[in-house]
C-alpha cells in the first residue's frame, strides 16, 4: 500500500503513473538524463560544424582534427509547485462516480482524492514542460514566470538559445501564389546546412493543412498524375490521438507533416493553443533534453532539510490548525536542444 504521507512512497507511485501525451515534449525532447543532486542543472549544447580531413604531403605527418566544441551553461531554475488541498468538508460528501448508497468511508475517499491528485498535478507539470517545448521551437527562447508574494505573476527569467532559424514567407500560404512547397524546403535547408542532418518532422498549427491542401502550387503538381509528381506529396489525412492528426507525408523532403491543436489553461485563464494556428515546425526528432534539478524540503520532524534527486516530489502536509491535508508536487526543470539548429520554423502568415 502506498504511504499518502511518505514522500519516497509517493515517489515510486509517481514513477508508476502513465504520463499524459505531450507531442513537442515527446518527439522533440525525449531524453531525461539523470537528475542532478543539486538544484542548479548543467546544460550542455553541442554544435553542428562538419570539418573536412585534411590531405598531407608524402611523407607528411598527421593532422589533427578538431573536436566539434559544446557550449556549458549552469542554471537553476525556479521551482514548479501545483498543490492540491483536502478538507473535511470535501470527504462528507459523495465523490465523483460514486453512488447514492455508498459505504465508502472518508479515510477512504480522501486516499481516492489524493490518488487522482498525484496524477493532476504530474499533468500540470508536463504540461508546462510542453508550454516551455512549444516556446523553444517556435522562437527559441521561453520565460519562467512566478508568483510574487502580492499574488501578481512576473518574470523570473528568460531562457535565450540565441535561434536564428526562422523563414518568414513573401506571399503568406493563405494567400493565391504562395510556395508552400518552396517555403518549406526553404527550412529543411537550414537545418540540414547548420545541423548536418535531415529533418524527418513537420508539426503545423490547426490552419496550415488547409492552406497546404487549397495551395495552387501544390495541388498543380499532384493534379498531374505522374510518377515523379506523386514522389512529391502523399496526403491521408486521419486523426491519430485526440488534437493531433497525421496530414501525409512530403516524400521529395522526407517529412512527415502533424497538425498540432491542442489547448492548454493559460495563467491568465484563457484557453491557448500550444503554437499558432499558423506556425509550422521542422525539426530533428529524439534528440532534445529534459534536465532536472534537486529539490529540497523540510523533514517531517522539521528540524533539516532533505535532497530529493528525482523529476517529480510529490509531499505531503498536514495543517492541524486549519485541518487541511495539502498534497505539493515539486519540480525544477529546463528543457533544452542538443543542437539549437536542430529546428526551423516557419510564419506561415507573416510575423
Amino acid at each position: 500500500m502506498i504511504g499518502l504521507k511518505d514522500t519516497v512512497s509517493l515517489m515510486s507511485a509517481v514513477e508508476r503513473f502513465k504520463a499524459p501525451a505531450s507531442l513537442l515534449l515527446d518527439t522533440f525532447f525525449p531524453i531525461v538524463p539523470e537528475t542532478a543532486t543539486t538544484s542548479t542543472i548543467e546544460v550542455q549544447l553541442r554544435t553542428g560544424e562538419r570539418h573536412l580531413a585534411p590531405f598531407v604531403t608524402r611523407g607528411g605527418k598527421a593532422v589533427e582534427l578538431a573536436r566539434n566544441g559544446f557550449d556549458d551553461f549552469f542554471y537553476k531554475p525556479p521551482m514548479m509547485a501545483p498543490s492540491r488541498v483536502v478538507d473535511p468538508e470535501m470527504l462528507n460528501d459523495r465523490g465523483f462516480g460514486e453512488n447514492f448508497v455508498s459505504t465508502k468511508t472518508p479515510a477512504q475517499r480522501a486516499a481516492e482524492i489524493q490518488a487522482r491528485d498525484l496524477a493532476d498535478l504530474q499533468a500540470a507539470i508536463i504540461n508546462r514542460k510542453n508550454k516551455m517545448a512549444a516556446d523553444l521551437l517556435t522562437t527559441g527562447k521561453y520565460d519562467i514566470k512566478g508568483y510574487a508574494d502580492d499574488g501578481k505573476l512576473t518574470i523570473i527569467d528568460t531562457v535565450d538559445f540565441n535561434f536564428t532559424q526562422k523563414v518568414v514567407p513573401t506571399t503568406t500560404w493563405d494567400k493565391a501564389g504562395a510556395t508552400i512547397y518552396d517555403d518549406i524546403t526553404a527550412a529543411s535547408l537550414k537545418i540540414q546546412e547548420a545541423s548536418g542532418m535531415v529533418p524527418t518532422v513537420m508539426i503545423v498549427g490547426k490552419n496550415v493543412a488547409g492552406y497546404m491542401l487549397s495551395n495552387d502550387q501544390i495541388m498543380k503538381w499532384m493534379g498531374i498524375p505522374s510518377t515523379a509528381n506523386l514522389s512529391m506529396f502523399a496526403f491521408a489525412p486521419r486523426i491519430t490521438s485526440p488534437q493531433v492528426s497525421f496530414v501525409g507525408r512530403i516524400p521529395a523532403l522526407n517529412l512527415e507533416v502533424y497538425t498540432y491543436a491542442e489547448s492548454y489553461m493559460d495563467d491568465d485563464g484563457k484557453m491557448k493553443g500550444f503554437i499558432g494556428d499558423d506556425d509550422v515546425i521542422l525539426g530533428i526528432p529524439g534528440r532534445g533534453r529534459q534536465y532536472h534539478g534537486a529539490v529540497n524540503l523540510l523533514n517531517d520532524a522539521g528540524t533539516g532539510y532533505i535532497t530529493y534527486a528525482a523529476p517529480y516530489v510529490p509531499y505531503y502536509n498536514g495543517d492541524k490548525a486549519n485541518q487541511e491535508m495539502r498534497l505539493t508536487m515539486y519540480c525544477r526543470c529546463l528543457v533544452a536542444p542538443e543542437c539549437i539548429t536542430d529546428f526551423a520554423v516557419i510564419k506561415a502568415k507573416g510575423e
